[in-house]
């Protein structure tokens, strides 16, 4: 269908007058027609032309605001509706897709894209599939998806306001990962809001609710009280469903803790560091042990009066908070969850630690102690037998509250910019294909450097200025999409892949977590695999 024409083109932007009775949407991707390609091209803004005097305007609206009859002479030639667009795409005679090199000339038509033309723009070779590809507010049956050997290396950005949707977009990515029967890739996810592996709540479904997680899904929590498998029975639409989920504790010894876990939490000043590394070098494993149990005075003698005994003080007490006293750091040695984390990871699994409740630096502790282990197993078996290193899957880390990490407050938290395990990944991580899945509603926040290093970006509602303002300066192919992104709804996003291919903002519905394994649950019982009847969805374990 014509929308309209083209009254104007310059580098990648494109004006083109909206016909009357035709409605056009911001977000919506049309095409230009010319002789030797087709321009795709994206609506961002609006604006209407007008040849009216600032008189005329005045006499007219206030004649319109009394109710009278409002008459236009020559209307359509004086007063008429433009849409602003940005070429995203040129598509040759020959069906080749590549990025704008010219632009429509005047005058020409504008039309609505068919969904046969919209699959012309590949934005579904990957294996990691989000959601259906938006005009404006209707969503279409186009798939998006994203190749997740070429964007996880390089990094993910996920920003949204607090219920914008980061979390279901979380579980569809994992609901990817698990159903693929290869094991390409792993993923590790710290949940401290209990919402990944049940819902969280009767309204929502969890990761456990689908099928793939018998055998994609590794659960680690401090309710599990033995490695195994666990079995989980949830009822729907009067079916009784079991599930056998590999699981094992939460529990960590203090021995195998190194003092980087705790320095690159970036809680502790420099003397404090200096501290750590004293007591590892002094009293080796059983550093950690000496600095909780022993007395404040019996330390500062041990180690020879080199360090404050308030600076041993305040050390003790940060350390006390971030190991806590809920059971997941023990002193035993006799079991440790990170070797069976490490080898689910090697074996392409999602693994979910799960510790509803935990603070805020139990949380930084734990993610940096699993970071930390499956960097260096990728970094040194890429050194030393890359045959194997080869064969393992690539493995997404997300990274909950990344501005936690990645900020600058954190970063130059002692008058230095200082690196983490986190930064270091984000340099360094492509090479060795460990990725981090950034989540945060605070992207205003994050160091540019880090903005840039993300290469895909999936932009859910963010309507703040400081934080859609700095995603968009630092992110290509996003330029002039500010009012886009303040309007989008929940479930609405903008994606960015270049690693796979996209390159351009594609407007997106994600999928709903909940309707994708409803759609399983439904294929599960036509087959009969079920063990009992009932009318409610319930769940223990």
């Amino acid at each position: 269908m014509k929308v309209g024409v083209v009254v104007w083109a310059e580098g990648t932007t494109v004006k083109f007058r909206i016909l009357e009775d035709v409605t056009v949407e911001r977000g919506d991707i049309l095409k230009v027609e010319g002789h030797a390609v087709k321009h795709i091209i994206k609506v961002v803004d609006f604006k209407p032309e007008t040849l009216l005097t600032p008189i005329e305007i005045a006499r007219l609206s206030l004649k319109k605001a009394r109710g009278e009859e409002v008459e236009l002479y020559d209307g359509p030639l004086r007063y008429y509706d433009t849409a602003i667009a940005t070429i995203v795409a040129e598509i040759t005679r020959d069906g080749d897709v590549r990025r704008p090199t010219s632009v429509p000339k005047l005058f020409t038509d504008v039309y609505t894209l068919e969904e046969d033309e919209i699959e012309e723009l590949n934005l579904d070779t990957g294996d990691i599939e989000l959601g259906f590809v938006r005009m404006g507010s209707k969503v279409t049956t186009c798939r998006v998806s994203i190749s997740g050997a070429k964007a996880f290396p390089h990094h993910m950005l996920i920003c949204s306001i607090t219920g914008g949707g980061k979390t279901n977009l979380g579980k569809v990515i994992a609901w990817n990962i698990m159903r693929l029967r290869d094991r390409r890739y792993s993923m590790v996810i710290v949940d401290t809001e209990g919402e990944y592996f049940d819902g969280g709540d009767s309204h929502h479904l969890g990761l456990v609710h689908s099928p793939s997680s018998e055998e994609g899904l590794f659960f680690v929590s401090y309710r599990v009280k033995d490695k195994g498998r666990i079995t989980y029975r949830f009822r729907y639409n009067g079916a009784l469903i079991e599930r056998r989920i590999r699981a094992c504790p939460l529990r960590i010894s203090i021995s195998s803790l190194h003092p980087d876990d705790f320095i690159e939490t970036g809680e502790f000043t420099p003397p404090q560091e200096s501290l750590l590394w004293l007591l590892w070098r002094e009293h080796g494993d059983e550093w950690l042990d000496i600095l909780l149990r022993r007395p404040i005075d019996s330390i500062y003698a041990s180690l020879g009066r080199r360090v404050m005994k308030s600076t041993i003080a305040v050390t003790k007490r940060k350390v006390h908070m971030m190991i806590g006293d809920d059971g997941i750091f023990i002193e035993e040695d006799d079991y440790d969850v990170l070797g069976d984390i490490l080898e689910a990871v090697l074996k392409g699994m999602v693994v979910l630690l799960d510790m509803p409740g935990a603070s805020d630096a139990q949380e930084r502790l734990l993610t940096v102690i699993v970071t930390r282990r499956i960097f260096r197993k990728y970094e040194v078996e890429r050194r030393i037998n890359p045959s194997r290193w080869r064969r393992y899957p690539t493995v997404i880390i997300v990274i909950e509250e990344a501005h936690r990490y990645f900020s600058k407050a954190v970063l130059m938290k002692h008058g230095e910019r200082r690196d983490n395990i986190f930064t270091t990944i984000s340099k360094r991580g492509r090479k060795y294909r460990v990725g981090l899945c950034c989540i945060t509603q605070m992207p205003g926040e994050l160091e540019e450097t880090i903005i840039r290093q993300q290469l895909t970006k999936i932009v859910l509602p963010l309507p703040t200025k400081p934080d859609y303002s700095k995603v968009v300066n630092y992110t290509p192919y996003l330029e002039g999409a500010e009012e886009e992104i303040k309007n989008l709804e929940r479930g609405e996003a903008l994606l960015i892949s270049p690693p796979s291919g996209i390159k351009f903002a594609v407007p997106l519905k994600i999928h709903q977590f909940e309707d994708l394994v409803y759609e399983e649950l439904e294929e599960e019982v036509l087959k009969s695999k079920v063990i009992s009847q009932d009318r409610r969805l319930k769940s223990s374990y």
